[in-house]
């Protein structure tokens, strides 16, 4: 290496070291003007309070008041006594939760059973249905529970249909104007659904009970004499396992419920078994003892069986009317509602 090239060598590590002096010279000049200045100390200023100063207090009518305490010196009295916790509610079945609209009041602090029927009488207790009041060990009727006992929860329930269709809007409206009234009078908090949820509801409620219920009949033309067939029918009654008398008749069931109905007309000349399906337990057994009896009456009584427009009916007619009630019936064991229970005759009436 050359003079020159260790000259030029030379000159640039100086450059370089020039550059980098520079640029920490530009650094450190710029920190300094841009440091924050020292903080202030400032003395606290201490303010007199006023001994007349009125604190807001809670109040359990859920308003703010603004009234002194009556010592200052001391802590205002705090209530050591919790809200009343929510007593657990005994879940409804699911067929009822689906027949029902359901609504729940809760109390903050118990009441008494005397004083919410005193509240439900100036309002109307039929305004509500169907009242129950949950107390200590669980719910009961509105109007079992002694005057003193302690209720903690109330529920209304209003039926979403019956065999005279779904509950109207109307009347769902005036239910839930009425719940809502009731609760602010009760002070109590309430949950219940929608209307319009409950309005569909009543729709799909109304549209299941059409596919399922039916009336189930078999009917006898007498070839002879009416007179005398229908004395002769009379007569054997009790020896069929009949109660009652002409012309309305019934046979009666284990549990004292009506299983069918038999029905003598004069006019026509015609004996006609009836079985309401969801009002009787085990219809797929019943319509079998029903089909019994008529064909035994057929026999003693010369009759024809024949079906709602007087057509003859075959054994293959019978077999299809036997299949039809199981059908109807399992639909109805499949969405929880047992054909003869309190629930069905409440639903199908």
């Amino acid at each position: 290496m050359n003079e020159l090239q260790l000259s030029l060598l030379g000159l640039g590590v100086f450059a370089i070291v020039l550059v980098v002096v520079y640029n920490r010279w530009i650094e450190h000049k710029h920190r300094k003007l841009n440091a924050p200045p020292p903080p202030e100390v400032v003395e606290p200023i201490v303010e007199e309070t006023s001994s007349d100063r009125q604190e807001p207090v809670w109040d359990h009518g859920e308003q703010y008041s603004e009234q002194a305490p009556a010592d200052v010196s001391e802590p205002a009295a705090v209530s050591d006594t919790p809200l009343i916790p929510l007593e657990p509610i005994a879940a409804l079945t699911e067929v009822e939760s689906w027949v029902d609209a359901i609504a729940t009041l809760r109390f903050y602090e118990p009441r008494t059973a005397g004083s919410i029927r005193e509240t439900l009488n100036q309002m109307g207790a039929e305004r509500f249905e169907r009242v129950e009041f949950y107390s200590g060990d669980g719910w009961h009727r509105a109007d079992a529970l002694s005057d003193s006992a302690l209720v903690s929860n109330l529920r209304a329930r209003m039926q979403l249909a019956s065999r005279r269709g779904p509950v109207s809007p109307d009347t769902l409206h005036e239910w839930m104007r009425s719940l809502e009234s009731l609760a602010q009078m009760l002070s109590a908090g309430l949950s219940v659904e929608s209307e319009s949820t409950l309005i569909d509801r009543a729709a799909n409620l109304d549209a299941f009970c059409v596919r399922v219920d039916a009336l189930i009949s078999l009917n006898l033309k007498l070839r002879q004499d009416v007179a005398t067939s229908f004395e002769q029918f009379t007569a054997a009654a009790n020896s069929h396992a009949l109660t009652g008398d002409f012309p309305n008749y019934a046979r009666i069931g284990a549990t004292g419920e009506v299983d069918f109905q038999v029905q003598a007309d004069q006019n026509t000349g015609v004996l006609s078994l009836i079985l309401d399906l969801p009002h009787v337990l085990r219809p797929d057994a019943v319509v079998g003892e029903m089909l019994e009896l008529a064909r035994t009456l057929s026999t003693s009584l010369d009759a024809e069986i024949v079906d709602d427009a007087g057509r003859p009916m075959s054994e293959e007619g019978m077999a299809l009317l036997v299949n039809q009630v199981i059908r109807l019936n399992a639909m109805l064991q499949a969405q929880g509602m047992e054909p003869g229970s309190a629930l069905a005759h409440r639903l199908f009436s």
